[in-house]
């Protein structure tokens, strides 16, 4: 199947919006996370299911109390709307969260006290639309395929 320029310049958007994405998620830039979603967009993820507000809230807490994380995105598969003008996408992700010590007890995983690593893997399972020129995220089910937690070393 051959891909137009405007398809192949699409994919490579829309990666970036993902990358700026765990990005933002690893430095804590709301900001950053927020402007990946439209102002309508509709989030599920973990226990939430709301806005893109809702889900930046719920992160920014979650992750306030976790010092390290890092998030990669990877095996991106694009099925493109016959207008060329929203694709739907699965991300593969992997998301790492290093869990101090003497961290508040089942928050988000059971740690007994000890520092812990909790990773997680799954999918994103976006809908971008182009507006104004540019990609956005304007729904995203997330879905946790497997989490490990295990004493940090």
């Amino acid at each position: 199947m051959a891909l137009t320029t405007d398809e192949l310049l699409a994919r490579e958007e829309i990666r970036d919006l993902l990358h700026r994405y765990c990005k933002g998620i690893d430095r804590r830039d709301w900001a950053m996370v927020r402007a990946c979603f439209a102002d309508d967009h509709v989030h599920k993820h973990s226990t939430i299911e709301g806005s893109a507000d809702d889900f930046v809230r719920m992160a920014s807490a979650v992750l306030s109390t976790i010092p390290t994380t890092h998030h990669t995105v990877g095996n991106v598969h694009f099925a493109f709307a016959e207008d060329g003008l929203s694709v739907e996408t699965e991300a593969n992700f992997v998301a790492y969260h290093l869990i101090e010590a003497g961290h508040t007890e089942g928050t988000p995983v059971p740690t007994g006290g000890k520092a812990t690593d909790w990773i997680v893997a799954g999918r994103y399972c976006d809908r971008f639309e182009k507006r104004d020129g540019r990609w956005i995220i304007v729904r995203r089910q997330a879905y946790h395929d497997w989490e490990r937690v295990d004493p940090a070393n």
